[in-house]
């Protein structure tokens, strides 16, 4: 299989399983999804947070809430990468008020019209929704201030190729603030882990993580500095405990 295929099959994958998820969750019965049930049961967002987005706005899904770290100021320009339903685009929308703009994301046709719609319900002017491919924003060069994703970047084939276009599209000093799956453990477990996944299992969240360092080495290889981790826990562990996948929320900078 060529990497254009597994690209294609691996875009498939994901928006056949979160086009599900948007028709259904909160309409119809529960549809498994790629990040919530081998993640946690439990909302990483506060009851507050939840009551101040369009009720449809979340469906089970992420790894954290980006938005919490990226410090948002008003009046600025957030890009969310992903931002199936809105949840993490409301949030962002409510911190850079009427005179700020977020320009969400994401893949996934039938999630693009659950989240217009929730806009359109919350009255939300300052806020967009299109489709795109993430590894190529249609957005001109130093155009936002900040950019967030939670438990996306993961399900992209090329996650180097991501983070070069967040890169590009930042404003010089902007930052990022993502959520995301990455591995622990040994290099020999990891390569079995790898040589078992498959596009068929890309939804299952860990198939497409990378291991920490490879991780990060991505982020600064595009160019960001001032990398930290600030937050993070357990997602699953492999049996044997000889690999773990971690859910984190990394924030950096690009520089001045």
């Amino acid at each position: 299989m060529s990497a254009t295929m597994k690209k294609e099959e691996i875009h498939r994958v994901v928006q056949t399983a979160y086009g599900a998820v948007a028709r259904t969750v909160g309409k119809t019965a529960p549809v498994e999804a790629c990040c919530t049930p081998s993640i946690s049961a439990v909302s990483d967002y506060s009851a507050e947070e939840l009551a101040s987005v369009p009720r449809g706005a979340y469906l089970g899904e992420g790894s954290g809430v980006p938005v919490r770290h990226a410090k948002l100021k008003p009046g600025e320009t957030v890009v969310d990468l992903g931002a199936g339903a809105g949840m993490d685009s409301f949030l962002a929308a409510n911190a850079v008020g009427p005179t700020g703009r977020v320009r969400g994301f994401d893949l996934t046709p039938e999630m693009l019209e659950r989240a217009r719609q929730n806009a359109a319900e919350g009255g939300y002017a300052n806020i967009s929704f299109d489709r795109a491919d993430i590894e190529h924003l249609p957005l001109p060069a130093d155009s936002a201030d900040a950019a967030i994703s939670n438990c996306v970047i993961n399900l992209t084939p090329d996650k180097a190729a991501v983070y070069r276009e967040i890169f590009r599209v930042l404003k010089p000093g902007g930052r990022l603030s993502v959520a995301d799956i990455v591995m622990r453990g040994t290099p020999e477990a990891l390569e079995v882990f790898r040589r078992q996944a498959s596009a068929g299992s890309w939804c299952a969240c860990v198939a497409g993580a990378l291991e920490q360092e490879e991780y990060f080495q991505a982020i600064r290889g595009a160019g960001f500095t001032d990398l930290r981790i600030a937050a993070e826990r357990p997602a699953m562990s492999q049996p044997g405990g000889e690999l773990a996948a971690v859910a984190i929320t990394v924030t950096a900078r690009k520089p001045a």
